[in-house]
């Protein structure tokens, strides 16, 4: 080799060693409806953002609707690599991941969107190391998880007291939801989320424990006649942005840091566009339709009964599925929603940015995935 091109030959090489990873485009599954709130203001804007965040070196091909990957099988087609990233809910993975899965548990325990954001989140990635430990285990990054707004009661027929609701069944996902239909006199029927529908209009049930926006996500409109909006618990649980393990790593680092630094702004953005908007929509276009109604002071007071009985509830839950030191655990989950609900909230209603300077001190500067 000449004097010339050797040189050159070498700069070549160390320019190919200092090249950039190529871009990336990693399969996204999901078992939930395209239409769904969720998906259209919730995880399709946060892939968008992370393709942003990162110039374009991570991006993501979404497959909803259950065209790849069903609700209920997501975890494992994650963990497989079936997909590279997906949607999945804890609920449905107990015996997979038995501290993990507490995360769906704790619908009794929330009250405001916003706050109960922070506290699911808090409480997965700083609070319960057996959460994660789980994950790990399994070979899967949850990148955040979401809640959602309150569930209210949705029926087939004109409700507005407690005492309406005496005897009738109710659709429910969870165990606090049956657990609350239950200590109001209500006969729960555990359902698959795609089976709500039909079970509405074929009689198995005469009423859905549900977020509003699922009136419309789920095709309700024409089912539903009247809504009691009194708050009665926020679902959680779901993971909306999960990555398989190997995946994860291969990620340069500044992409990964730039996943996560996004993720304060993420919580908030994600419950106001894909629930606290998409119920106030979904309310102003079924006006005059289906009729909404406040409650009554019975139903006010059985909750406030409920509410004070979950810690215990959840207890018992979590040494059921041996998870160790449950009860510390759960004392120290409820008391990451409390501090969230009465300490934090008072100083981050209606303030975005305090909410995200909240999250990033609190929880993300410790994402450690």
């Amino acid at each position: 080799m000449s004097t010339f091109t050797k040189p050159l030959a070498i700069a070549v090489a160390l320019g190919m060693l200092a090249a950039p990873a190529l871009a990336e485009t990693y399969t996204f599954g999901s078992g939930v409806p395209e239409r769904s709130s969720a998906n259209r203001a919730g995880v399709l804007p946060l892939l968008e953002n992370i393709e942003a965040a990162t110039d374009g070196d991570v991006s993501f091909n979404p497959i909803l609707g259950g065209q790849l990957v069903s609700i209920p099988g997501a975890l494992q087609a994650i963990a497989d690599g079936v997909v590279d990233s997906g949607f999945f809910i804890t609920q449905f993975h107990a015996e997979e991941l038995p501290a993990a899965s507490l995360m769906s548990e704790v619908t009794g325990l929330a009250i405001d969107p916003y706050a109960t954001m922070g506290a699911l989140n808090e409480a997965l990635f700083v609070t319960c190391e057996p959460c994660r430990e789980d994950l790990r285990r399994i070979g899967v990054v949850p990148v955040l998880t979401q809640s959602a707004t309150p569930l209210t009661m949705q029926c087939t027929s004109e409700v507005e007291t407690m005492a309406d609701l005496a005897g009738l069944r109710v659709a429910t996902i969870g165990r606090p939801e049956m657990r609350w239909a239950s200590s109001i006199g209500m006969t729960p029927v555990r359902t698959r989320i795609a089976d709500i529908l039909s079970g509405l209009q074929l009689g198995a049930s005469d009423c859905a424990l549900i977020g509003t926006a699922w009136i419309r996500s789920y095709g309700l409109e024409d089912t539903i006649k009247s809504v009691i909006e009194m708050p009665q618990g926020i679902i959680s649980g779901a993971v909306p942005l999960a990555i398989n393990a190997d995946v994860w790593a291969s990620m340069a680092q500044e992409d990964r840091d730039a996943i996560v630094a996004l993720m304060p702004a993420t919580l908030w953005d994600y419950v106001t566009d894909a629930y606290v908007t998409a119920d106030a929509d979904v309310k102003q276009a079924l006006d005059g339709k289906v009729a909404f109604s406040p409650g009554d002071d019975a139903l006010r007071a059985a909750w406030q009964d409920f509410y004070a009985g979950e810690a215990d509830a959840l207890k018992e839950l979590a040494a059921s599925r041996g998870v160790e030191n449950s009860k510390a655990l759960i004392d120290a989950i409820v008391e990451v929603f409390r501090v969230w609900h009465e300490d934090l909230l008072p100083q981050f209603e209606g303030d975005r940015e305090a909410f995200i300077r909240i999250a990033e001190e609190r929880i993300f500067s410790k994402y450690d995935f």
